[in-house]
């Protein structure tokens, strides 16, 4: 993959060799997620598989921002490279940068790069180019000493500390806790994590700001409701044109047409696009424009929803390749546990799916032994009530189910519906009706036990 390398670390604790995949080049242009692990200070933070310790792998780094035209190099001083060889590795990660870059696209500042002595430093210059004053520098200091403020307090005081600090507890705030809790599960501290959340949860329920939050969340997942059911009522052999006229009725309800792309994003292919434009030369006068203004939003918005998924396609088949390659591909998967996502195990099912079909067994059982063992280690590292709605889920027999929930929910208790709410969100959004149905079952049945 592009921007990235596999390495063969040591464990700075117990010294075990760790194979990992790390970014050498950050794209912000079209990876935004990539900006945002790198001002978090997540980018390549491994977790070691036979301690759990994480720890941040040194190299170089090439950071870019078009909109901003901005491009940064650091290589860290520990590295103990030379002036010469800091100046060739650049050059290297700069011509591979340029070779992904339209032509049209190259301009004067990709060719003087300006340099960073620290990752803070880099980070600075991104700041500054975002147009972060020293001032708001300031206020996220202010809003990280709350926080530390807010975990030091006795929790039976919270309501009175939310209270007492209302006008400050805002979006920044929000994101701040989020960003620690990141890095608490990035870090192996995973119940201080689940923690974090909580404690968000409770502070969101309390503060102004935070009941505000609550309903535009809940406004935001109605129109995703409404959204999917409208595409529903479309029904399994619906055309580019019913799709177009859903789209004719979101015109002018932005959130309804970027939920709509999101979920559909196929249907807006080149002949979608063909199809629109000579509708709109066969139209009046008067609803031209409309038209028009339609398909240019609906480009932009396939463009942003392309541009993610290629990013996110390109990391996971680059991390597939590390763990294929990896003579412990466990350990790998290990390390690499805050890569794996949805997006990764599409991309390792359709290998495995290309493998069978040009015949090359030795490949597909390979990658087929890789699933079985990212399931495995998936599933060590959910939380209890999770891993027991999943056997519940995976379970063949109404019979066998029953007797599970039977035998087990008290231990769980109320904590199970809400992650069947959560696997209910999934797979709505995955149009899958027959998992929808057995969720269905299962809170009928955990219901009926634990009332």
């Amino acid at each position: 993959m592009p921007g990235t390398n596999s390495v063969r670390v040591q464990c700075p604790n117990c010294g075990q060799p760790v194979t990992a995949i790390v970014e050498t080049i950050i794209d912000a242009t079209h990876d935004p997620d990539a900006k945002t692990r790198l001002l978090s200070g997540q980018t390549n933070v491994i977790q070691c598989p036979h301690c759990g310790t994480a720890s941040t792998v040194a190299t170089p780094l090439l950071y870019h921002d078009a909109n901003a035209e901005l491009l940064i190099s650091f290589v860290p001083m520990q590295l103990g490279m030379s002036q010469n060889d800091q100046e060739k590795v650049t050059g290297d990660l700069l011509k591979e940068l340029m070779a992904q870059m339209p032509q049209e696209s190259i301009k004067g500042y990709v060719f003087q790069p300006r340099q960073a002595l620290t990752m803070q430093g880099m980070i600075q210059q991104i700041l500054e180019a975002d147009g972060v004053t020293p001032e708001m520098l300031q206020e996220q200091q202010e809003r990280m000493d709350l926080l530390q403020q807010l975990l030091q307090s006795d929790p039976t005081r919270l309501a009175d500390f939310v209270r007492e600090h209302d006008e400050k507890i805002d979006e920044q705030f929000f994101q701040t806790m989020s960003l620690f809790a990141a890095q608490m599960a990035q870090t192996g501290q995973n119940e201080l994590a689940q923690q974090m959340i909580m404690l968000q949860g409770q502070i969101a329920e309390l503060s102004s700001y935070g009941r505000e939050l609550l309903r535009e969340s809940e406004a935001q997942q109605q129109v995703i409701e409404e959204v999917v059911q409208a595409v529903r009522a479309l029904g399994e052999n619906a055309q580019r044109e019913d799709f177009l006229n859903l789209a004719l009725d979101f015109a002018d309800e932005d959130e309804k047409l970027k939920a709509l792309v999101g979920l559909v994003r196929p249907a807006f292919d080149y002949i979608f696009f063909q199809e629109m434009t000579l509708r709109i030369g066969q139209s009046p006068a008067a609803e031209r424009e409309r038209l028009e203004v339609l398909r240019e939003r609906l480009n932009q918005l396939t463009e942003q929803v392309d541009q993610q998924a290629d990013a996110a396609m390109q990391r996971a088949a680059g991390l597939l390749r590390v763990i294929a390659s990896s003579e412990d591909s466990v350990q790998a998967i290990r390390a690499n546990m805050p890569m794996i996502d949805n997006t990764f195990m599409e991309v390792l099912l359709l290998n495995v799916r290309e493998a069978e079909k040009r015949g090359d067994g030795e490949t597909a059982t390979r990658l087929k032994e890789i699933y079985a063992q990212v399931v495995e280690v998936l599933q060590e590292n959910m939380a209890p009530e999770l891993q027991f709605v999943n056997q519940l889920l995976s379970t063949e027999t109404d019979d066998e189910v029953q007797q599970m929930i039977a035998d087990h929910a008290d231990e769980y208790g109320e904590v199970l519906f809400e992650v069947l709410e959560m696997v209910e969100d999934v797979m709505s959004s995955r149009n899958d009706d027959a998992m929808l149905q057995k969720v269905a079952f299962l809170r009928d049945e955990i219901t009926r036990v634990l009332n």
